[in-house]
């Protein structure tokens, strides 16, 4: 194929076929290709907050919430109303409102929430809450085996707590550690014992596991009136509540009479739960003792940010607690899929739903109830985007005041060009040409760049962070800007990243072509006769 003269001049004059790298044209395609990578990384890594902070809500929150005018009672028709509507996949009722919480001389007055146990994870993933929240001990010749909590757990009597009102009070659930039996060679193959469930009633303990044969044990503890014979074929769901749930997990060789393990039980703590009705019981010489609740786990939402207080309880806790018995302030909702992404969708999905349960309620998606928070980091974005363009233009200005020294270089070597035939539109078209190539390059190198931050950015981002605040520092900074569970999408993967990849690729090509019309413009402007005189 032949390529047009004006084309390969302008490349020739850009990378010399004498010279293996042209010193100007390389600062030039790098320079370019630095200011695309770091606008890309920066709007790609704003997105990819901004995708975070989407899932937290969304898991905090649900898609959207119901909620009447006034406080009411027995919603079950509205609550039918609701799980009918075709977009609608799962429902939870909730009672909100303030207690106060007492341990021996500390008190907290968490944000308190009763919700359904039964329809919990479907809507706001509180076993996720739980395990953010989850810290195992640190026993001396012993390993922490305590379970994770979960929703099933939740009981009238039981409440999970945020880690900010654990540490305030200092309380934790229970837990339990098996001692390390130095008798018992781990490299002989045998098998482990380890705890399924471990409920918030139990008492602090020492438990015994004693194997009879290959299939059998004993359970045996100072609270239990008499040993408790487990088949390991049995289900072991049908143990009461306070007794651990043991699991023998068999190793290379089978368990044999006179394998032992041994563990030990920490119960969870108690807490003095008091409700603002107790105020007006006190008034009229009414007192109640307050109510003792045992803390059944720990969460963590990081949407509610990290100094936040907040209780979680059942629906009938909180009603008890409030006086009110069958009182429900809303519902959240979650929806289908297909609803759930395209937000116009899910804002008619809530139209439909507000007419459909009539006057006297609001339903509200996700995105509206959170709009100050989006626009803020929409804001930030944008100013960012302002902050990068410069650079840019810096690049820009840099390229033009290259080419406008080659313009002066060459000033004979145009003046032959034009006496030869060339057009002086051709001329500077040879100009305009450098811009363009140097921009297209830097545009393709700096993708390239972002593309390889975006692979290793956890290593980058640990190195840079650990350099900045030290190994101390970053548990610190990953609790504000998280870099580790950070989802950043490729440019194959969303159309978002896609559109800021192709955003700044052609920003810089046309900043660039732009930047060459100067020296191109003047390269039309010498007349012939005095370029070919000029010295």
């Amino acid at each position: 194929m032949k390529i047009p003269w004006v084309l390969y001049l302008a490349w020739k004059q850009l990378f010399p076929s004498k010279k293996k790298v042209s010193f100007f044209s390389m600062l030039a395609v790098i320079g370019v290709a630095l200011g695309v990578n770091v606008m890309i990384v920066v709007i790609v890594f704003m997105q990819g907050f901004q995708e975070k902070f989407r899932k937290d809500i969304i898991d905090a929150q649900g898609h959207g919430r119901i909620i009447p005018w006034k406080s009411q009672k027995n919603l079950s028709v509205q609550q039918e109303v609701i799980e009918d509507h075709d977009s609608i996949s799962a429902v939870m009722p909730y009672i909100q409102g303030q207690l106060l919480l007492q341990k021996g001389e500390f008190h907290s007055i968490p944000f308190s929430m009763g919700i359904d146990p039964n329809s919990g994870n479907s809507v706001l993933q509180v076993d996720s809450f739980l395990k953010e929240g989850f810290l195992k001990m640190n026993a001396h010749d012993a390993l922490d085996i305590t379970p994770l909590p979960t929703i099933e757990t939740l009981e009238d009597e039981v409440v999970f707590v945020s880690s900010q009102v654990a540490r305030r009070l200092g309380v934790r659930p229970p837990s339990i550690i098996r001692f390390n039996d130095l008798n018992i060679s781990e490299s002989d193959g045998m098998g482990i014992v380890n705890v399924l469930r471990l409920d918030p009633f139990v008492e602090s303990a020492e438990w015994e596991i004693t194997f009879q044969n290959d299939s059998e044990f004993i359970i045996s503890s100072d609270v239990l009136a008499d040993q408790i014979l487990i088949n390991l074929t049995d289900d072991p769901e049908e143990m009461n509540l306070g007794i651990p749930i043991f699991q023998a997990v068999p190793g290379n060789r089978p368990f044999k009479k006179g394998d032992r393990f041994k563990f030990h039980v920490f119960k969870g703590s108690k807490l003095e739960v008091f409700a603002p009705s107790m105020i007006e019981n006190a008034k009229a010489d009414e007192m109640l003792p307050p109510r003792e609740v045992k803390v059944g786990g720990v969460f963590e939402v990081p949407w509610q940010g990290f100094n936040t207080e907040a209780l979680l309880g059942t629906m009938r806790f909180m009603q008890d607690m409030q006086g009110d018995e069958g009182r429900i302030d809303g519902f959240y909702f979650k929806t289908m899929k297909g609803f759930a992404k395209d937000e116009l969708e899910l804002a008619k999905c809530c139209d439909e739903l507000e007419s459909k349960l009539g006057d006297g309620w609001t339903v509200i998606p996700w995105f509206v109830e959170n709009a100050w928070f989006f626009d803020l980091l929409k804001f930030e974005e944008y100013l960012m985007i302002l902050i990068m363009v410069p650079i840019g233009l810096v690049a820009a200005f840099a390229i033009a005041i290259a080419l406008m020294t080659s313009v002066l270089r060459k000033i004979r070597e145009i003046g032959l060009l034009v006496a030869m035939g060339g057009s002086r539109f051709s001329v500077g078209l040879i100009f305009c040409l450098q811009g363009f190539i140097i921009g297209l390059l830097g545009a393709i190198l700096g993708c390239s760049f972002a593309l390889l931050f975006m692979r290793f950015r956890d290593e980058l981002m640990g190195f840079i962070v650990k350099i900045i605040a030290g190994e101390d520092g970053q548990v610190g900074v990953s609790q504000f800007y998280d870099f580790y569970s950070l989802q950043v999408y490729y440019p194959w993967e969303s159309p978002e990243s896609l559109n800021t990849f192709l955003s700044f690729a052609c920003f810089a090509i046309i900043v660039s072509t732009l930047a060459g019309f100067l020296p191109a413009w003047r390269a039309t402007r010498l007349k012939p006769a005095d370029s070919l005189r000029n010295e």
